[in-house]
C-alpha cells in the first residue's frame, strides 16, 4: 500500500515537473523572440528593409548580410554625440557607481550587523522605509538638493547619487555579515587588528562571494539606468539615454536596421556579464538573500 502511494507521489511530481518545464520553456521562448528578431533584422540593409520587406518577410534571412550597420551606428551622431561617447559615459558611471555603491553599502551593512549603538533599530527601520517610498515622491527635493550643491549636470553628481548606502545591496549584505561568526574578529583583535583591519582583512574576504554578486547585479542596474543620467546629466548622454534619441531620430528616417544594431550593442555587455558570472550569482543567492 505504501509503495503504491509513493509511486503515485513520484508520478504526480514527475507530471508537475514536466508541466513546469513546458511553462518555463514557453516563457523563455517569448523572451528570446524579440531578441532573435532584432539580431536578424540588424544585419538587413536599410534599402532592403524599406523597399522589399513586408510583414511576412520579417523572419526571413537578409538577402545580403550588411555587417556595416554596426560600424555605421557607432559613428552616427545624434544630438551632437555618437554611440562611442555614450558607451564611454555608461562605462564610467557603471564601473564607478558600482564600486562606490557596493563599498558604502558594505560599510553600512557591516556596522549594523556587528555593532550595537543607540537608535540602531530606528535607523534600520528608516533604511527599510526609504526603500518603500516611491522615487517619484523624492525627485523634486533631490533636484533642488543637487542644484544647491552645484552637482547637477555632472558625472560627479550622478556618482554621488549612486553612493547611497541604504538599499537592496544593504539588505543583502547585512544578512551576509550577520552570518559570519564574531570569533574571527576576536582572533584578529588578539593579533592587533583594529576596526578597519577586521573589516578589510576578515569580514570582506569572508563575504567575498555575496559582494561580487552585489557588484554584478548593481552593474547591470546602473548600465540600464535611464532616469538618473537623464535628470542629472543633461549635457551628455549615456547609452540608455542616448538610445531613446537614436530611436526617435532614425525611425523617422526609416533606418530601423541601425536602430536594431544600436539596441544589440546596448544589450550585449549585460548579456556577457551575466553569462560569465551567472553561477556566482546563483551560488550566493538563496531565497531572496545572499549567503556567504
Amino acid at each position: 500500500m505504501q509503495e503504491t502511494i509513493k509511486s503515485k507521489k513520484k508520478r504526480s511530481l514527475k507530471i508537475g515537473m514536466i508541466i513546469a518545464f513546458v511553462i518555463f520553456a514557453i516563457y523563455s521562448l517569448s523572451l528570446l523572440f524579440p531578441f532573435v528578431w532584432m539580431i536578424i533584422n540588424s544585419f538587413r540593409s536599410v534599402q532592403e528593409w524599406g523597399t522589399t520587406v513586408s510583414f511576412k518577410d520579417y523572419w526571413s534571412l537578409p538577402k545580403e548580410w550588411d555587417f556595416t550597420n554596426y560600424l555605421t551606428i557607432l559613428q552616427t551622431e545624434v544630438q551632437g554625440e555618437n554611440l562611442i561617447s555614450m558607451i564611454g559615459y555608461s562605462v564610467i558611471l557603471t564601473v564607478g557607481g558600482t564600486l562606490i555603491n557596493v563599498f558604502f553599502s558594505s560599510c553600512a551593512a557591516y556596522v549594523f550587523a556587528k555593532y550595537d549603538f543607540k537608535f540602531k533599530k530606528l535607523l534600520y527601520s528608516l533604511a527599510i522605509f526609504a526603500m518603500v517610498v516611491p522615487i517619484v515622491g523624492t525627485l523634486p527635493a533631490q533636484v533642488k538638493f543637487m542644484e544647491f550643491l552645484h552637482l547637477d549636470d555632472s558625472l560627479i553628481g550622478v556618482l554621488f547619487l549612486y553612493s547611497g548606502a541604504f538599499g537592496f545591496n544593504f539588505i543583502l549584505l547585512h544578512s551576509s555579515f550577520e552570518s559570519v561568526s564574531w570569533s574571527y574578529a576576536e582572533a584578529a583583535q588578539m593579533d592587533g587588528a583594529g576596526h578597519f583591519g577586521i573589516f578589510f582583512k576578515v569580514m570582506i574576504p569572508m563575504c567575498k562571494g555575496p559582494i561580487i554578486s552585489c557588484c554584478i547585479l548593481q552593474a547591470i542596474t546602473l548600465w540600464n539606468d535611464y532616469s538618473t543620467p537623464f535628470l542629472f546629466m543633461n549635457s551628455h548622454s549615456t547609452l540608455a539615454v542616448g538610445l531613446q534619441a537614436i530611436q526617435a531620430e532614425l525611425q523617422i528616417k526609416g533606418q530601423y536596421p541601425l536602430v536594431f544594431a544600436a539596441m544589440i550593442i546596448s544589450i550585449l555587455p549585460v548579456l556577457i556579464l551575466y553569462a560569465c558570472f551567472q553561477r556566482k550569482i546563483i551560488e550566493n543567492t538563496v531565497a531572496g538573500g545572499l549567503k556567504g
